[in-house]
């Protein structure tokens, strides 16, 4: 039993935690053991426990080094080194091998190194001890060590102490602009879903209003697109972009290619994004791009050739994966992929064919930074990291043993979540994390930090733990799992630097404090939202008393739009999805919204806002457009230094684009914004609106 608690601490699984009413809620040891069965280890066969527990408390102290240490630059460097009593007087010689070439060597003796701890196993006490190094620079290093004839290597990442912020922003400057789902994008020549021309469009129209960000949701590659497999929150392939986003029109492979036009305008038209429609058109269409490629350049060698040559080499293994899986899948056959799957001559072609498709994708999305760059934007574009992905998805796929499908991610029991939450996507292992040298994880941070000024990090909270939920049961059965929180967060602050990309953790929920100070001190933003931002009384907190250093919105896509929230739209449509808590009466539930409705007219007028009618009349009326504006200009105010508006708002839409909480009960991430984008922007109301907002942004 001594040595399943063992193995349990060093897989980071908790033995309690505690509630969202502040209550400390203790975990079962049968739950515990769902996990660790969940995580590939039989708990009942005391030799793979026995095993697996040695692997990570003993071995790490019989090892010199590890093959991994993140190491946080300071003026001075210290590496780990761990001997036996019998090494403790030999002289060691290490190597660093820098990335740019340089080596550094040096010579010590462990005895008079300072020790920083200690570990006795079977009567043999390992010491660890400390080598100070010098100042070494940002990055991944090659560290060696010689002994006795014997010699050990491994990897060094040098990480700064804080994550990039925009020199503006980091001298306090203060910004806003709009947080948009693309697809939900409306212009007179899309293909039926917002695209990366659409984008570009976005990004002058918020250049027009003195805007520094238009923030996106999750572009990452999609399952099967349908309205079944739609969610930019459960998506195939967190590496790579959905070749939905990319517009034909603008591949220099377009060009003399008719289109069929009556149906781009059929799907133009519709009220909901047709995935498969979509999907069909344009799939048609970049087959025959990729033919002329092959035809005009591949052939020939050009220097497109070459850039695309290039592009497959630099992303090397995680893109061939991924497309052989995409060819795979077509098939019906993703569950034979395997790093060596024999392709043919045709299933190389086809893999090409998706590489090319990812180059495109980033080709264009550089090409919607590169404008924000030159319209001044402070930050530009900010992307989304979702915080996990499909199990029957690519990413999943081709990183079996990395991920523990027979668990989900979720949350733990709360008001509106009696049982807890399953998002039904599996995790990433912990220990799998480091005996992969967080490869996976450093990856993913390179290819969603790529061409954008900012990436927020959903439910950041998985740096530090995640609730696992145990196959066979309910989310209330499982439990937290912890991660190496110290390096995960480095690798975080080292990739911001490297690609001048900054961080928006979002925080919402439950947060331990160590968690929320580390981030802060690393520089990493936090995510408010208006709804849950509250005062201990329940009243709205007042702009002055937002925190600086986050971003900060009146709503988002997991909550009602403003004009659903004020005509209390979604306490209906909830109740009508029976996802409202039994226990609480649907009258209080409404009686409640209009208090807060109450609060938000206090909070109006204590912010400077003004309303034509008394609060009493007022609550009774609709959203109008004069509210609207006065909403968001006073919420332009919060002391955060930005501040994003939902177009959603803007429009007085009611619909939300997402319930939380539902599948198939609701069309979610398929409602398209009403209006065209010129149409919307060219509104005097609107203007009026992003004037004031504008102002309120000094």
């Amino acid at each position: 039993m001594e040595t399943l608690n063992q193995l349990m601490y060093w897989r980071g699984i908790a033995s309690d935690y505690f509630n969202y009413k502040g209550e400390r809620v203790e975990v079962s040891l049968d739950n515990r053991k769902s996990l660790v069965r969940a995580m590939g280890i039989d708990p009942e066969d005391l030799a793979a426990v026995a095993s697996a527990a040695y692997a990570l408390d003993v071995a790490p102290w019989t090892q010199w080094i590890q093959s991994f240490q993140v190491i946080e630059q300071h003026k001075e460097c210290c590496v780990c080194v761990s001997v036996a009593p019998s090494e403790l007087d030999q002289e060691f010689s290490y190597s660093i091998r820098l990335e740019n070439g340089t080596d550094i060597e040096g010579v010590f003796t462990p005895a008079l190194q300072p020790e920083v701890g200690d570990y006795s196993f079977e009567g043999v006490r390992y010491s660890r001890r400390v080598i100070m190094c010098g100042v070494l620079p940002l990055g991944y290093h090659k560290l060696a060590l010689l002994s006795d004839g014997h010699s050990l290597s491994g990897k060094l990442a040098v990480v700064p102490e804080q994550g990039f912020v925009p020199a503006d922003i980091n001298s306090g400057k203060r910004v806003w602009g709009f947080i948009v789902q693309l697809y939900t994008l409306r212009t007179e020549r899309n293909w039926g879903v917002g695209d990366l021309t659409d984008l570009k469009s976005l990004l002058l129209k918020a250049a027009d209003f003195g805007a520094d960000i238009v923030g996106l949701n999750p572009l990452h590659v999609l399952c099967t697109p349908s309205e079944y497999h739609c969610s930019p929150y459960s998506p195939s392939d967190r590496r790579f972009i959905e070749p939905l986003y990319i517009d034909p029109e603008v591949v220099e492979e377009f060009a003399g290619l008719s289109v069929p036009i009556a149906e781009l305008k059929k799907l133009r038209a519709e009220e909901r994004v047709n995935y498969a429609a979509v999907n069909n058109v344009k799939l048609t269409v970049f087959k025959h791009l990729y033919t002329q490629f092959k035809q005009r350049h591949l052939q020939a060698g050009s220097p497109r050739a070459d850039s695309f040559l290039q592009y497959v080499q630099h992303e090397g293994h995680a893109l061939h994966d991924y497309c052989t899986y995409q060819v795979l899948r077509n098939v019906g056959k993703a569950e034979l992929w395997t790093p060596s799957f024999h392709l043919s001559a045709e299933q190389q072609d086809e893999v090409d064919f998706y590489a090319y498709l990812q180059w495109q994708a980033q080709v264009q999305m550089a090409s919607c930074q590169e404008l924000a760059q030159e319209l001044n934007l402070s930050i530009g574009l900010m992307r989304d990291l979702a915080v996990g992905a499909d199990g029957g998805g690519g990413e999943v796929t081709t990183n079996q043993r990395l991920f523990c499908r027979e668990a989900a991610v979720g949350a733990p029991p709360d008001p509106l979540a009696e049982k807890g939450q399953n998002w039904g996507l599996p995790p990433m292992d912990p220990a799998h994390l480091r005996h992969t040298d967080f490869e996976h994880f450093i990856t993913l941070l390179r290819t969603n930090m790529a061409n954008c000024g900012a990436l927020r990090i959903d439910h950041a909270m998985s740096l530090m733990r995640l609730w696992w939920c145990p196959p066979g049961h309910t989310a209330d059965y499982g439990a937290y799992v912890y991660y190496p929180f110290t390096e995960l967060l480095g690798l975080l602050k080292l990739e911001s630097v490297r690609s001048g990309c900054m961080i928006i953790g979002e925080d919402m929920g439950v947060v331990p404090d160590e968690f929320r100070e580390a981030i802060i001190s690393a520089s990493v933003f936090t995510n408010k939202l208006f709804y849950f931002e509250r005062e201990h009384n329940g009243d709205f907190k007042l702009p002055e008393h937002y925190m600086p250093r986050a971003l900060a919105m009146l709503t988002n896509h997991d909550v009602p739009t403003l004009t659903s929230w004020w005509a209390g739209s979604d306490i209906e449509l909830r109740a009508n999805l029976n996802l409202l808590d039994e226990s609480v009466p649907l009258d209080q539930v409404k009686q409640e919204r209009i208090n807060d409705k109450y609060r938000l007219l206090r909070w109006l007028e204590r912010c400077g806002g003004h309303t034509t009618l008394e609060p009493e009349v007022q609550i009774r009326q609709p959203m109008t457009e004069d509210l609207m504006g006065e909403i968001l200009a006073c919420g332009a105010k919060v002391a955060s230094q930005i501040f994003v508006i939902q177009l959603d708002d803007l429009e007085l839409l009611d619909a939300p684009v997402n319930v939380p909480g539902t599948s198939t009960e609701y069309a979610n991430w398929q409602r398209k914004l009403t209006v065209n984008l010129n149409t919307l922007f060219a509104r005097e109301s609107v203007i009026a609106t992003l004037n004031k907002v504008a102002n309120a942004r000094p």
